[in-house]
Order: structure tokens, then C-alpha cells, then sequence
């Protein structure tokens, strides 16, 4: 029972405020119409840069862009 009281909690608390509500921002862009090569070659694909999701609060929403950063900003608290 305890995981159903814990399903809105994060397992790391947020360096600046706290609160157990981090989650990942940024997720990747996965398009619907599938693989268009044409559209690749030509030059009409979107680009979009290929980087990890970054970490955020939804609490006192602070964001970081890395997990490195993240780290720093626990070692700092």
C-alpha cells in the first residue's frame, strides 16, 4: 500500500525547496507519421536537437538542464 501513497512522489527531493515533485522535462519529440527519408534528404525534416531530458520541480519550479547539474546542486544544499 505504501507505493499507491507514494505515486505522486519523486524518490529525490528538489535541492532548493525540498519537495519530492521532481520530474524530467524535454521529453523527445517522436513524430507520428513514421520514417519519411525523402523528407530527411530534401531537407523538409525538422530539426531538433538529440539531448537528454532535463530535470525540473513542479513544486518551486526550478529547472536544470543536466543531471550533472542537478548533482551539483544537491552537493551544494
Amino acid at each position: 500500500m505504501t507505493e499507491a501513497a507514494d505515486a505522486g512522489r519523486s524518490r529525490e527531493a528538489c535541492p532548493v525547496c525540498g519537495a519530492h515533485q521532481l520530474q524530467l522535462l524535454y521529453f523527445p519529440d517522436v513524430g507520428i507519421s513514421g520514417v519519411r527519408a525523402y523528407d530527411d534528404m530534401l531537407g523538409f525534416g525538422d530539426v531538433k536537437p538529440d539531448q537528454p531530458p532535463g530535470i525540473g520541480c513542479a513544486a518551486c519550479g526550478t529547472e536544470w538542464d543536466s543531471i550533472e547539474d542537478f548533482r551539483a546542486a544537491q552537493s551544494k544544499k
